[in-house]
Parts: structure tokens; C-alpha cells; sequence
């Protein structure tokens, strides 16, 4: 009996300086979720906006990515800048700057797929922890609700003791003192 009564002492000590969480701050707290879920969106269409820009300045630069690819032919098959391609030798330097430029779109897609998985990753985790938060605050709430239930069940559970000197007073009267 004197552990439950420790035990329920204990609890009411411990939880009795909790206060109620404000409905306003579990509703404020699941709108922060409303607010990670479009920070996610902006980023997706950031990185969208990224990878399509990437595209157009690869593009804007074919050009150079041609110059690029015939040096390299000429180099490899020993030929003069000044000495002109034939037909074949033209469609294989078009055919390695294709290649490049696939290469490099290639490139810009994989690491527009990787900010995508990070955002989408950090979101889901943010998400969740703030989940996690909402949850803990309305949980907050119940044990409080069920604290001060507990606690007037106890009071009427375990009588409270008078103080000793009142105790001894009335005891002192009752025989004859």
C-alpha cells in the first residue's frame, strides 16, 4: 500500500505541473505540416525549372560541344584543321557530339533525380517528426485529462490523513483530557 501510495504521490507531484496544451497550438502545429508539404512542392518545381534551364544553356552551347567533338576526331584520326571532312567523317563527328550532348543530358537528369529523392526524403522526415510532435501534444491533453481523473479517484480511494496534532487534540478530547 505505501508503494501505490508513493507511486500515486509521485505521479501527482510529477505530472501535476503539467498544463493543457491550447487546441490553437495543436491546429497551429498541424498547419506547419500544410507549410513543409508546399516547401516540398516549391523545391520539386525549383529543381523542375533547374533541369530545364540545364537543358536550354546544354543546348544554347552545341556549338561549342561540335567544335569540341570534331577537335577530338581530328586529333584521333590525325587530320589538319584545315583539311576538309567528308560526308562520313562529318556524320561521325555529328554522331560524338550526339553522344556528348546525350551523355551530359544524361548528367543533368541523374542529378535532378537526386535533388528530387533528397527533397522528397527530408519532407517525408519532416513531416513525420512534426507528426510526431502533433501527436505528443494531443497525447499531452489526454494523460492530463486522465491525470486530474486519477487524482480524484485517488482522493476518494485513500482517505487524507489529518494533521498529527489535530489527530492527537480530538484523540486527547474523545478521552476525557
Amino acid at each position: 500500500m505505501t508503494r501505490v501510495f508513493s507511486a500515486v504521490v509521485l505521479a501527482t507531484v510529477t505530472l501535476g505541473g503539467c498544463t493543457s496544451v491550447p487546441q490553437q497550438a495543436i491546429t497551429a502545429n498541424q498547419q506547419v505540416s500544410k507549410g513543409i508539404a508546399a516547401i516540398g512542392d516549391n523545391g520539386l518545381a525549383m529543381v523542375d525549372a533547374w533541369e530545364h534551364s540545364a537543358y536550354a544553356m546544354l543546348d544554347e552551347r552545341w556549338h561549342k560541344v561540335y567544335t569540341k567533338a570534331e577537335q577530338s576526331y581530328r586529333g584521333k584520326r590525325q587530320l589538319a584543321d584545315n583539311d576538309n571532312l567528308n560526308s562520313q567523317q562529318r556524320e561521325d563527328v555529328a554522331g560524338l557530339a550526339a553522344l556528348i550532348r546525350t551523355q551530359v543530358r544524361g548528367s543533368i537528369h541523374d542529378e535532378a533525380d537526386r535533388m528530387r529523392r533528397t527533397i522528397h526524403s527530408n519532407v517525408q522526415a519532416t513531416l513525420e517528426a512534426n507528426e510526431s510532435i502533433t501527436e505528443l501534444l494531443i497525447s499531452a491533453n489526454s494523460v492530463l485529462s486522465l491525470q486530474q481523473s486519477a487524482i480524484k479517484e485517488v482522493g476518494d480511494l485513500l482517505p487524507i490523513p489529518p494533521t498529527i496534532s489535530t489527530f492527537i487534540d480530538k484523540s486527547l478530547q474523545s478521552a476525557g483530557l
